[in-house]
């Protein structure tokens, strides 16, 4: 369980009702910049179906005071970001990819450490892959490669693909969001009282399952990226947890074995979530990462 963090408290690390606008084909997105810190700074990736402020809010300010600028944003078709013309609610996992390395240059941000977290780690490989220039370093998160038969969902969380959120009002939704958080979390790291607030919050930002849908179209799309992310040439980190029970652990090992020079690490115990518990372990995790590939860089 998480501590006695209030909503408000949540909403203004991740300034949940507010950010900026970057408008470009046939978007604007919803973004949040933080001050800016001398390590430079970390791009994070929501998932399918999720908002930026579902990034566990102790890991975005853990990264900050280890001296990082953070870059969070709600991917189109999610919570704040809105269309602007109808043709773009037809997409690929490379249009999502694309308005991330358009929001980082037109924010001359680059090049940025990229992390990704489970359908946002697959538009962080494509991040490296199409903008290599603007990628400091890669972070592949509870995320795959594509290829069948690996990163199968467990039967506990199979009911999320075959019984979506589709409509009803609140209610509906925190029962959802407690299911579905229940599902994917791992035993360990169930925590109800952050599901119910972070319910509350994105239903206040907006729901839009057909937004989520659409998500899951492009990515069933984008299929086996297994050959294509042998081309990826940045440093790059692999995190799994061994208790996923949304992208099995085999997810991880097969996008490692995909990145030439990656490195793996699985968290025991770790479910499909940043818990609480392990927000400070996980920010340290990735900053070794990120201080290694300056290294590498500066020695380059």
């Amino acid at each position: 369980m998480s501590d006695a963090m209030t909503l408000e408290q949540l909403q203004a690390i991740t300034d949940a009702a507010g950010g900026e606008y970057w408008q470009s084909h046939g978007i604007r997105m919803n973004y949040v910049l933080s001050a800016p810190g001398p390590r430079g700074t970390v791009a994070l990736i929501p998932g399918l179906g999720m908002q930026r402020i579902e990034w566990t809010a102790e890991f975005v300010s853990a990264l900050q005071r280890l001296g990082y600028r953070t870059l969070l944003a709600d991917n189109r078709d999610n919570g704040a970001t809105e269309f602007v013309h109808p043709e773009a609610m037809e997409y690929e996992l490379t249009d999502l990819a694309d308005d991330w390395i358009g929001l980082v240059e037109s924010l001359e941000l680059g090049p940025v450490h990229v992390v990704g977290i489970s359908m946002g780690g697959m538009l962080a490989q494509h991040f490296a892959l199409r903008a290599p220039h603007l990628t400091r370093s890669l972070v592949s998160l509870m995320s795959t490669t594509g290829r069948r038969g690996v990163g199968r969902p467990s039967a506990e969380a199979k009911w999320i693909f075959k019984e979506p959120f589709t409509e009803g009002g609140y209610e509906d939704w925190l029962r959802y969001c407690l299911a579905h958080h229940a599902s994917i979390a791992g035993a360990r790291y169930v925590d109800e009282a952050r599901a119910s607030l972070l319910a509350q919050a994105t239903w206040a930002r907006g729901v839009d399952p057909s937004g989520t849908a659409r998500q899951l179209g492009a990515i069933q799309r984008d299929g086996d990226r297994s050959e294509r992310l042998g081309g990826i040439v940045v440093p790059t980190l692999v995190v799994h947890g061994s208790d996923d029970p949304m992208i099995d652990a085999s997810g991880g090992h097969d996008t490692s074995a995909a990145i030439p020079g990656s490195v793996l690490r699985i968290a025991d115990g770790l479910g499909h979530t940043v818990p609480v518990e392990l927000a400070d372990e996980l920010a340290s995790m990735l900053d070794d990462h990120f201080s290694t590939s300056e290294l590498e860089e500066k020695s380059a």
